[in-house]
């Protein structure tokens, strides 16, 4: 268990320093690690989208909303953001579909609604 949490937080660490959205710039190397340590973490990291849709749902639409169907989306995000994942890990030397995220937002803890990264800058 302690090496799979080590495992996690290394391969999260260095998913900080890899683009969320590679562009055509990037070297195919670039490109190709990306898509794997995307990948790896996806695989690793989909269980935080059960907590996360909670806190989404309750956000936008109110927290008994959030309390009801926030778990749902969640289970249902942890199996998109899990496979997603597999995919990735299995297909990341080949441009299947491309090299860019399957899913949006390229990772559990990035926002998907950009307005919010907006308005928590601004405070």
């Amino acid at each position: 268990m302690k090496m799979w949490v080590l495992l996690t937080v290394l391969v999260a660490s260095l998913a900080a320093n890899v683009p969320a959205h590679a562009d055509e710039s990037h070297s195919l190397g670039d490109r190709i690690s990306g898509k794997l340590i995307r990948g790896i973490v996806n695989l690793s990291t989909g269980w935080i989208e059960v907590p996360r849709q909670i806190y989404e749902v309750g956000t936008h639409e109110g927290w008994v909303r959030g309390l009801l169907r926030g778990p749902f989306d969640g289970i249902g995000m942890f199996f998109a953001r899990t496979v997603a994942g597999v995919v990735e890990t299995a297909t990341f030397p080949v441009p299947l579909p491309t090299y860019k995220p399957l899913l949006t937002p390229a990772y559990a803890w990035e926002s998907e609604h950009p307005s919010d990264v907006l308005a928590a800058d601004s405070k």
